[in-house]
């Protein structure tokens, strides 16, 4: 799709779309976002308090994807570390882990383990991965 006015209008529409899953594969779109009328940092932020654990989720690993550095950007994955949703905590921890957040250990702990459910899960391996590299440089957490 063109990065133009309408098109961004067309994804802002989609963010807030009734249908969650709509909700969700917009919230996807929105850090690789660079066309006008779409500030993306602002639009990350909607998903992050979306009431469907599935969009959280998406909110809680896309500022990874983000260029951008603003501590609103930082934080959205932080502050969904606190959710009753594993899942939700899991995507929070691995978009902390992304950025090499120094709340990435923290994060995890607070996703607690995970069990064979989670065995194949990309986010899982990406948090093992990331603590294996802390402890092969000597960094504790």
């Amino acid at each position: 799709m063109p990065r133009t006015p309408a098109a961004s209008a067309a994804l802002l529409a989609l963010v807030r779309d009734p249908d969650p899953e709509v909700r969700r594969s917009a919230g996807e779109a929105v850090p690789g976002w660079d066309g006008p009328g779409l500030d993306a940092t602002r639009e990350l932020l909607v998903p992050a308090r979306d009431p469907h654990p599935d969009v959280r989720g998406v909110a809680a690993e896309a500022p990874a994807a983000f260029g951008d550095d603003t501590r609103a950007v930082a934080d959205a994955p932080a502050a969904l570390l606190g959710e009753d949703d594993r899942s939700v905590r899991l995507a929070a921890a691995h978009g902390l882990a992304r950025r090499d957040d120094p709340r990435t250990a923290e994060a995890i702990e607070r996703v607690g383990p995970l069990g064979p459910v989670f065995a194949e899960d990309h986010r899982a391996r990406g948090l093992w991965s990331w603590k294996r590299e802390r402890e092969r440089h000597g960094h504790s957490g």
